[in-house]
């Protein structure tokens, strides 16, 4: 895997990503280099998701610039910066019936050519990160027919099915129990330490520390501020983002976040 160094230059984004929007964000710059994980942390409508989506290309710049390999993202070709990074949204579409295997063989099959889809079987690699994934068992069933939690990690094996080294995700985390969550920092984790990098936007605290190198942090007043975990995902810091009063415990040598105010007004 060839390494991906993307920097964000004094980026600002407005809401909906319109010239009249609120901002969501101003003036932030921060650099993403080989085998760092990076969480993006915010409260509802602080522009995590916008934020995801300006840094795969797919959401405007009020100004600023985005740049992969010191390259703007509108001068990469789609499919080139397909081979860059990969982006999966909050959200998705499965409008016709496809079976999980079949779903996750289109990324493996723009990464690696599409005469190796099906010709002789599911490919290795499709079943590699299908196992990886605790997806298995679910090859043959309709995306369709599948739980929330179930189809988040076949979004998340697409994803990596790219074969870029860059992964943009949006609450990848949502809809997962406990078991897979910790499934999914393993797998974020490997890649990573293959020498890629992660960018992943997340609501659980806890979650984001024990998956972070970086974080940015958003406090849905246009201010942001992106660092080294241990710099920004800061109780004190954290309790005058969210509005709540925010201790951390260390449990076990990690660190773990308590809300001990249910009273206060969030922001």
């Amino acid at each position: 895997m060839t390494p991906v160094d993307l920097r964000v230059e004094g980026l600002a984004l407005r809401a909906g990503g319109t010239a009249s929007g609120r901002y969501l964000i101003e003036g932030l710059d921060f650099r993403i280099g080989a085998g760092e994980c990076w969480v993006v942390i915010g409260p509802n409508g602080a522009g995590k998701s916008s934020l995801l989506g300006a840094l795969a290309g797919v959401f405007p710049a009020a100004c600023g610039r985005v740049l992969v390999d010191g390259r703007a993202l509108a001068d990469w070709p789609p499919g080139a910066l397909a081979g860059r990074r990969a982006w999966s949204p909050q959200f998705w579409s499965d409008p016709f019936p496809s079976t999980v295997a079949e779903t996750a063989a289109l990324a493996h099959g723009r990464s690696a050519g599409w005469g190796r889809w099906f010709g002789d079987g599911m490919p290795v690699e499709v079943r590699e990160r299908l196992d990886e994934l605790a997806l298995t068992s679910l090859a043959d069933a309709d995306v369709q027919s599948l739980s929330g939690g179930e189809r988040q990690r076949v979004a998340i094996a697409t994803a990596l099915l790219q074969s870029a080294p860059l992964l943009l995700l949006d609450e990848p985390a949502s809809h997962l129990d406990p078991a897979h969550q910790r499934l999914l920092l393993a797998v974020l984790r490997r890649h990573a330490l293959s020498g890629g990098s992660v960018v992943a936007s997340l609501h659980d605290l806890d979650l984001a520390w024990d998956l972070a190198s970086h974080c940015v942090l958003l406090d849905g007043r246009g201010r942001a501020l992106a660092g080294a975990r241990d710099s920004v995902l800061v109780a004190g810091r954290l309790a005058d983002v969210f509005g709540v009063a925010i201790e951390a415990v260390d449990v076990r040598g990690a660190r773990r976040f308590v809300v001990t105010d249910a009273e206060a007004t969030p922001r």
